[in-house]
């Protein structure tokens, strides 16, 4: 038996080593001798003397391999990470550095920046295993939305809502007069908004706030206190989720103003917005942007700013900026609906704003909100209306009417306004034309979602003035939405998938990832498809996770979290198909592809639901090789009967079976002697169901989900607990003997003898510490 030679001081010690005496034995005869029946050999010493797990795999196991799961920064910059995890396993899959979200960059992009950092690292007879390209969570959900979301229509206009005292506002040809830092490069380029130049600013990916990169004017004057002043630019962007922020400061940096926080899209919108200088902003002289926090490149042209020019209505809503914490005036009725205050910092650009809740679909008019006039309305006249609006759906149906004080005459439907998810103004007006007109009414109930409304202003129009009335956000009036077509989506999202799969696959280095999870954990807890249906469960939550960018098609309620994106919901159960179809299409003819999901060893309907989901792929033309079990199992409750079960079902598909996941929970990160032993015993029982149940032809082998109990490797994972083979110090556990035993088919220690123990004391000569 071929051991480590690693010394350790022998102790009498119990199961655990945590209650041996760490001081030196005397063993030696009064002659010097030493025989193998002075020897002790406790479980610590045993342990020790144990092999690298892979060893056992080539002499026991051959047909299968033995991987480790790991995160790859973590491996790149710890030394005794790496060594230990080169030392034991034979495949390695990354954590997160291989999935969408980590690779995919805002514009669609791909960062092989770890990737290529890691395979560099990993020695080159230790495999790769591709985890993953689709999954429900961990998508670039900024970029895929960007894909779907409704196409920016903006109708042009000339007016300006400031006096504008920017000199160089159009980059016609230069920049001069423009001062900015930090992490972005500056250059005009052509065209710009209907003009020959544009700035183009592009942040590099080193920018990581918003205030990383600004961009100033520097004014001749400071600013007056008590003086309302206004900007307006167009800007556009080629990466989604790219966004801007107005910024003013004193010289000195110590005084700051902040206004309107812009969302770019690819289509160039005109941006404005107002502030009013108060009398402990006195040093206000530069006036710009800041728009840093990610890599993007970002276009802006006729930027200008000065005092504001006056507004064309004269508003009789004084309780439409809901700044006092309350609803002032606003009532409303109809369908469940409600009408609240926001939490503080919702409001759009300040504190407070409206948020009207629909409960489910109906007729626009199904959910009202209401304010009375003060007086009635002037037959003949003509009267305007604005206001932000921003939505938690997509309701192209979102209206406001005027009615007499019994809702029975009105002007009808005066307005209909698209609401998205991020804030937009609405604007128009009407020349009033029924007697008593009394109220208006904002109609919402098309679409069952959460509306929140700020800076409501309604009057008469100003038939004198000459500007615009001033907007706080997109020029009003001038935007609408297009919103795609479900086949339009599918194609985007197609076309996004097809080439993200390429990309990876055909990167150099990544030809030596022979297996990749193609589609992970595609069944919800349920034993749904997950997006298909309106079926969203969460990883075993009742509750459905919440709703897309925008699901105009059904109106569900659904506002997804960051980075989760359903891909079946937008291209059906043909999404699974075309996975393995863009797989199969670049990857090299031996690269095996798995389907992958867990809980699969204590619920067989999902199981089954899983082979159904297997079926249908190769049913519609294409082949899947392998099926992924990941066995995320608890030490207290799995028994030997659901594994057996589990691989037996597996293995009866005729697929590779691969357990990619595997960690044993205990509850506790500080175990006892017996939770320990029965921690080893469940990794051992896994391992010797796996060989008697998975033929050696279909065995692909089985992944230990992460190293050691370390708290670096745990953040977000089984946090306070301790699943694995390595201890937070990265020593050996009890689970490790056990995962070794359960290769062999037999506790390996009982082959060792005192000898052993003697040749290798007398061949090192002292005592170091075990790895």
């Amino acid at each position: 038996m071929k051991l480590n030679r690693i010394i350790l001081p022998l102790m009498a010690c119990a199961l655990t080593w945590s209650s041996c005496d760490d001081q030196i034995m005397e063993w030696k005869n009064s002659d010097g001798s030493i025989t193998a029946s002075d020897i002790p050999l406790a479980l610590k010493e045993k342990i020790a003397n144990y092999d690298y797990i892979k060893s056992y795999v080539a002499q026991y196991a051959p047909n299968m391999n033995v991987g480790l799961g790991l995160g790859a920064d973590l491996y790149i910059n710890d030394a005794a990470y790496r060594t230990i995890a080169d030392a034991n396993f034979q495949m390695f899959t990354t954590g997160n550095a291989m999935k969408h979200s980590a690779v995919v960059k805002a514009n669609g992009d791909l960062n092989f920046t770890t990737i290529d950092a890691f395979l560099n690292l990993v020695p080159a007879d230790i495999q790769i295993y591709g985890h993953n390209f689709l999954w429900h969570t961990q998508q670039k959900q900024t970029y895929l939305k960007s894909l779907i979301a409704p196409e920016v229509v903006v109708e042009v206009g000339d007016d300006d809502v400031c006096e504008n005292i920017v000199s160089n506002y159009g980059f016609e040809t230069d920049y001069n007069g423009w001062s900015s830092w930090s992490n972005h490069t500056k250059e005009i380029v052509s065209p710009g908004y209907e003009s020959n130049g544009a700035l183009k600013l592009t942040v590099s990916s080193s920018s990581t706030a918003s205030y990383s990169d600004q961009l100033f004017w520097t004014c001749d004057n400071v600013l007056e206190a008590g003086e309302t002043y206004a900007f307006q630019f167009w800007a556009r962007t080629e990466t989604p989720g790219a966004k801007v922020q107005f910024l003013g400061q004193s010289s000195d940096y110590r005084q700051q103003i902040y206004g309107s926080t812009f969302e770019l899209t690819s289509a160039w919108v005109k941006y404005t917005g107002e502030y009013t200088i108060t009398e402990d902003k006195d040093a206000i002289i530069r006036i710009g942007i800041q728009f840093g926090g990610m890599e993007a490149e970002i276009f802006i042209d006729d930027f200008k700013f000065g005092k504001k020019i006056e507004e064309k209505m004269i508003n009789i809503i004084d309780d439409g900026k809901f700044e006092d914490g309350t609803l002032g005036s606003w009532f409303g009725w109809g369908n469940g609906s409600t009408r609240t205050i926001s939490e503080k910092g919702q409001g759009y650009n300040s504190d407070y704003c409206m948020v009207m809740v629909n409960p489910s679909d109906g007729d626009s008019w199904s959910a009202q909100t209401a304010h009375s006039f003060p007086e009635t309305l002037t037959v003949g006249k003509t009267y305007m209306y604005s206001a932000m609006v921003k939505a938690t759906v997509i309701n192209p149906d979102f209206t406001l009417q005027v009615q007499d004080a019994n809702g029975g005459n009105g002007e009808g439907y005066v307005s209909a306004a698209t609401a998205v998810d991020q804030w937009i103004p609405i604007e128009g007006e009407f020349v009033c034309s029924h007697e008593g007109i009394a109220r208006l009414c904002i109609n919402y109930g098309k679409v069952a979602g959460t509306y929140y409304i700020d800076n409501f202003k309604f009057g008469e129009k100003k038939e004198t003035a000459t500007a615009q009335t001033l907007r706080a956000s997109t020029r009003a009036g001038g935007i609408s939405y297009k919103l795609k077509t479900p086949e339009e989506k599918k194609a985007a999202l197609l076309g996004a998938m097809e080439a993200w799969i390429k990309g990876m696959l055909q990167h150099q280095g990544m030809e030596r990832v022979k297996e990749w999870d193609v589609i992970n954990e595609p069944i919800a807890d349920n034993n749904q498809w997950r997006g298909i249906d309106g079926n969203f469960m969460s990883n075993g939550d009742d509750a459905p996770d919440t709703a897309p960018v925008e699901d105009e098609e059904n109106g569900l309620n659904l506002n997804w979290a960051n980075d989760h994106f359903y891909w079946g919901y937008y291209i059906g159960k043909e999404y699974a198909v075309k996975a393995f179809e863009y797989a199969r299409k670049y990857a090299a003819a031996d690269v095996k592809l798995y389907v992958n999901d867990y809980n699969l060893e204590t619920n067989p309907s999902k199981l089954a639901a899983l082979i159904d989901f297997v079926n249908y792929i190769e049913d519609n033309g294409q082949t899947v090789d392998g099926i992924g079990t990941q066995m995320h199992v608890t030490a207290s409750s799995i028994t030997r009967e659901q594994i057996d079960a589990m691989f037996k079902t597996m293995a009866a598909t005729g697929k590779l079976v691969r357990v990619t996941e595997l960690d044993v929970a205990l509850g506790t990160s500080s175990p006892s002697a017996e939770q320990l032993a029965t921690q080893a015993n469940v990794y051992q029982m896994i391992f010797e169901s796996y060989k008697a149940n998975v033929p050696e032809s279909q065995q692909s082998g089985i992944t230990i989900w992460t190293l050691s109990d370390n708290a670096a490797e745990h953040e977000y994972w089984l946090s306070g607990d301790a699943p694995n083979l390595f201890d937070a110090n990265y020593e050996r556990k009890h689970a490790y003997k056990g995962v070794c035993d359960g290769i062999a088919g037999k506790d390996i220690s009982e082959d060792f003898s005192g000898d052993d123990w003697k040749n290798a004391y007398e061949t090192e000569g002292e005592e170091t510490p075990a790895e």
